[in-house]
């Protein structure tokens, strides 16, 4: 039986004031066809499906158009509120493509293309002839189709072994050269048309050889590299060959070696077997891989900062040997701006020193290294990945004690098969603020398959405000938001004369791609831009509304806390809490097939602060398929999607169709609530507003979370599993299984 929270506010007309004011009055005598601004990308038979719009009359309906010449068959309507959300049940029979098209009386909308390809990134942003990458993104490989990617209009070889309906593993055709920009495409074969990917690539000519096994798409360019050896401890060219033998300085050996092998057309530097000292800088060149014995084998023991240093090179790489900090809190090595390097099978033993900046590096993979920071004076993390694309990191063993592995503005990267520990054995009252993996403004990401666990765990000091496992959050001192009132608009600009510009939150000279501006009430609600360029008052969008905004037009500018991201078949346990995406902008996310073990739950929060200029809102994410367990009376299990008005008065929707599905809990026994924050009070699934400082006593019945779906969800041991308060509208309640035991209305 479904369920329905659509009126959960005296009238509608309180509730939506600022979405209905201002809606075009009708000249002609008939209907306006629907316009679908927002909607679920995936569904399958039986699921019900949710649209947000303008448009949609007083009684919306929808057909699935057939196929192959079968009539259209119309759904069944499960909720509608205000002319601008109506959700459709799909039948238990329905396959492949799902093309949906909403009515207004007998005007019909655009078709809605449920089940096609949704291409968001590549692992690179150069893709080399012959090249292995992958593609990651939403319905790439559907059952019974064969999907197709093109590069630069030629197709690619799929290995379909090695790809599921969120990654696609490939490899590029052999005929592509050497161009600046080129297209990349996947069509998943359903019949619903290509996807085209947002950001050109570069691309290369190449052999299609991997001899450093990276498994990326430039790989070929390290081929000459490879051929070219020089030794470093016996070559005869070199005044300072290195000893390796504990007791020898060997950093001006090493640096020889290097600058040798670079002026002669770049070669890889090959150290011996044992234990090599760096009292100096040691700087990295172009075109150079430094190789050890293996690590342990061949040990480079620093005392001095920065033992190894690269800044702006290109085609540069560190494998098989250990790094070791042999003189406490000293800076580490450090890699920025740089292009095409790697980090393969080598143990970085941070040893309590700063920890390492390897920062806005383009094309970079860490692939089966170790970075291991034990606890330390300066609570110092283990590395900062800050504002690198085209970023592999995989395979890799992390132990640390203090901070957090930062991977803050990351884009057009992927995070795979890791094995990140949490070290609290002799650290579990730190004073410091401890997270597991940080995605902080981060864009077209893809986290997956890997373990993210305690050391010396669970974690159980319950007066620490931290502990998140995966954690995207806004704020910190580099502010990105900004709210106003639509002035004019045209179809590619917004304009406010009380605007106040912050396009350049990390201090780059440019627009951050991933800024963005989305109406969050009157005409237009939903619609998202990225912003290309401003002039005084008036800001430029990407591509134009499909709803021109006007007077009645609230909106919200900001960096996205994280969009175009997957977060998929993690393991994560043992932390204080499980993923939260934190009081932040969210686009585009699905978590989904997660498992959490005694280590919290999963928390949306988004965010009203008018004295802040904030409003963090949510669209198209995905909470699928998770499990999450909780039975040793620590923490809560939940999943909890809550919008945070912190003053008055309300400014406009906070999340729109966020999808909760088939989601298993086990909660404690008895039930453990330690937080109402995080939990809302409950074990079980959430969705609800929560008022704080001025707004407490204030109305709490203005619609914040619309139309949000939970279906064919489990809670066992749950007091109160799925809780439904106040500020949540058109809420979807179907299929929860009788493990959830009760259902409190506002």
């Amino acid at each position: 039986m479904v369920k329905t929270w659509a009126r959960l506010v005296p009238t509608l007309a309180s509730v939506f004031w600022w979405m209905l004011a201002s809606w075009p009055m009708l000249t002609h005598a008939g209907p306006t066809p629907p316009i679908v601004i927002n909607s679920a990308q995936s569904a399958r038979a039986g699921d019900i499906v949710g649209f947000q719009g303008a448009a949609f009359g007083e009684s919306p309906t929808a057909v699935l158009e057939g196929v192959n010449g079968s009539p259209a068959i119309p759904l069944e309507r499960v909720n509608t509120i205000a002319d601008i959300w109506a959700s459709f049940r799909l039948p238990a029979t329905a396959s492949g493509a799902l093309i949906v098209r909403l009515g207004n009386g007998d005007a019909l909308g655009a078709p809605i293309k449920l089940n096609a390809a949704t291409a968001f990134h590549l692992d690179t942003t150069q893709l080399a002839a012959g090249g292995k990458f992958r593609v990651f993104g939403r319905n790439l490989l559907l059952p019974g189709y064969t999907p197709v990617v093109k590069v630069d209009g030629w197709a690619a070889a799929i290995d379909g072994a090695a790809s599921d309906e969120n990654m696609l593993v490939a490899t590029a055709p052999l005929r592509l050269g050497n161009k600046a920009r080129i297209a990349v495409s996947v069509d998943n074969g359903n019949g619903t048309g290509a996807s085209l990917m947002e950001r050109p690539i570069a691309s290369a000519s190449g052999d299609g050889k991997d001899p450093f096994g990276l498994g990326v798409g430039w790989a070929s360019a390290f081929s000459g590299i490879a051929s070219r050896v020089l030794l470093a401890a016996s070559d005869q060219r070199l005044q300072r060959p290195v000893k390796c033998n504990g007791s020898q300085d060997d950093s001006k050996g090493l640096q020889e070696a290097i600058d040798l092998a670079n002026a002669t057309g770049g070669g890889t530097v090959w150290l011996p077997e044992g234990t090599c000292r760096l009292s100096a800088t040691v700087q990295l060149k172009s075109n150079v891989v430094v190789q050890g014995a293996g690590p342990r084998r061949t040990v480079l023991a620093y005392d001095a900062n920065y033992p190894l240093l690269g800044r702006g090179v290109s085609l540069a790489g560190l494998r098989n040997f250990s790094l070791r900090n042999v003189a406490g809190t000293i800076e580490s090595a450090l890699l920025q701006k740089s292009d095409r390097v790697f980090f393969s099978n080598v143990v970085f033993e941070i040893n309590g020193g700063i920890q390492m900046f390897l920062t806005e590096n383009l094309n970079v993979v860490i692939d089966h290294c170790e970075f291991l920071q034990p606890k330390n004076p300066r609570e110092s993390g283990p590395f900062v990945l800050s504002g690198s694309a085209g970023l592999v990191f995989t395979h890799n063993r992390v132990v640390f004690a203090n901070g957090n592995p930062n991977f803050g503005g990351v884009h057009d990267a992927y995070v795979g098969d890791n094995h990140i520990s949490r070290d609290v054995r002799d650290n579990q009252h730190s004073k410091g603020v401890v997270h597991s993996l940080t995605l902080d403004f981060a864009h077209r990401v893809a986290v997956v398959n890997n373990v993210l666990d305690v050391l010396g765990g669970p974690i159980v000091n319950k007066r620490r405000n931290d502990g998140e496992t995966i954690l995207t959050e806004g704020g910190g001192g580099n502010r990105t938001e900004n709210i106003g009132y639509v002035k004019a608009a045209t179809a590619l600009t917004l304009t406010d004369p009380d605007v106040v510009h912050k396009v350049r939150p990390f201090g780059a000279g440019e627009i951050p791609e991933n800024y963005a501006v989305a109406i969050v009430a009157g005409t237009g609600t939903g619609q998202t831009r990225r912003v290309v360029g401003y002039n005084n008052s008036t800001l430029t969008v990407d591509h134009a509304w499909d709803i021109v905004p006007d007077a009645s037009s609230h909106y919200a500018t900001f960096v996205w806390g994280l969009e175009k991201t997957l977060i998929k078949g993690n393991t994560l346990s043992q932390n204080a809490r499980g993923i939260w995406l934190y009081q932040t902008a969210v686009k585009d996310v699905d978590i989904v097939s997660n498992t959490i073990t005694e280590g919290g739950g999963i928390y949306l929060r988004t965010a009203q602060s008018l004295k802040d200029r904030l409003f963090t809102p949510m669209y198209g994410v995905k909470v699928a398929n998770n499990t999450i367990f909780n039975s040793s009376s620590e923490w809560p299990s939940y999943i909890h999607l809550a919008f945070v008005r912190m003053d008055e008065p309300a400014f406009g929707l906070g999340a729109i169709g966020v999808e909760i599905r088939a989601n298993t809990l086990q909660a404690n026994r008895p039930n453990v609530s330690l937080n109402e924050e995080e939990s809302g009070g409950v074990e079980g699934f959430v969705v609800r507003a929560r008022f704080e400082g001025e707004s407490q006593g204030r109305s709490k019945n203005q619609t914040r979370l619309l139309g949000t779906i939970f279906q064919d969800n489990q809670c066992t041991d749950c007091n109160v599993g799925l809780l439904v308060r106040e500020g949540a509208q058109g809420t979807v309640l179907d299929g929860n299984a009788n493990s959830v035991t009760d259902l409190q209305k506002p």
